[in-house]
Formats: C-alpha cells, structure tokens, sequence
C-alpha cells in the first residue's frame, strides 16, 4: 500500500510539474550592440561613454576573450558612477566564467571603494546586480529606477 501511494504521489508531482510554464526562453542572436541601443534610449543621456579591451583588460581585470561580444559603457561626464556592461558568452558551456568574471570585477570595485569618494553614489555600487538572461549577462551600477527599467528593456529584447 505505502509503494501505491508513493508511486500515487511521484505521478502527481510529475503532472503539476508538467503544468507550470518553464522559464523564460531567451534568444541567442542579438548582438549586444542592439540590446545597449535599448538600454541607452531607456537612461536618456549620452554621458555614458564605450570602453575600449584595454580599459575592459587593465581597469576592470577581465579577459575579452571569455565574451562573443561585450559592450562596456561608464560615465564619462558628470558625477556619478553610472556604469554598465552587457557580454555575451560564447556558449553555454562558458557562461559560468562569464558570470564570476562579472561577479569578480563588481567585488573588486566594492574592496576598492574610497569612502571619502562621492558618499552618495556608494548605494549605486553596493546595490549593482547582474542579470543572466540565456547567454547574455548584464551588470548594472546605476539607481535602483535605473537599473530596473534597464534590466526589463533588455530582457524584452531577448525574451522569445
């Protein structure tokens, strides 16, 4: 009886799984060109200015190579810290390491932090996320409106 009802019960788990809808699907051939035209139209300014490979390799300690395609854009005028980037890994095998990449860069910013450095911008950095949405990962130091409004233009480009 205990082996019909665990069976019972394995098969109902099965059929509720079955019913909930999967997780977004995200698209795999956007170039990250087009998804930081979006971004860029959403923030309204032009302050935010592309980094070249040696900024991404030297200031920010990362290897280009990892990425299929990136895009880096800081702020280049003004006072603030307003900054994001957008990389696509080269296959799914690679996105892990494109992640910590990311996650090692925004923690190094975090360990590099000077106090006495625009207080008011620190919440920016101590709140920046990264979002994964399929082979693409985005970084954003921005404000928290900022940020969500850029995170939500972008994930309805690559969503399916």
């Amino acid at each position: 009886m205990k082996l019909k009802s665990l069976l019972f019960l394995l098969a109902a788990c099965c059929l509720l799984t079955s019913c909930v809808k999967s997780a977004t699907q995200y698209k795999d051939d956007v170039p990250v060109t087009q998804l930081v035209e979006a971004a860029d139209a959403r923030l309204e300014t032009d302050a935010l200015a592309d980094m070249t490979e040696s900024y991404v390799k030297g200031a920010m300690k990362m290897d280009p190579a990892l990425f299929a395609e990136y895009v880096v854009k800081v702020n280049a005028a003004g006072a603030n810290i307003d900054e994001y980037g957008i990389f696509k890994a080269k296959d799914a095998s690679s996105l892990k390491a494109v992640e910590e990449e990311i996650k090692d860069y925004l923690q190094m910013r975090k360990d590099t932090w000077m106090e006495e450095y625009m207080p008011l911008e620190k919440p920016k950095l101590v709140s920046a996320e990264i979002k994964t949405m399929g082979l693409y990962v985005m970084y954003a130091i921005l404000s928290n409106d900022s940020r969500a409004v850029v995170f939500k233009e972008i994930e309805s480009h690559l969503a399916k």
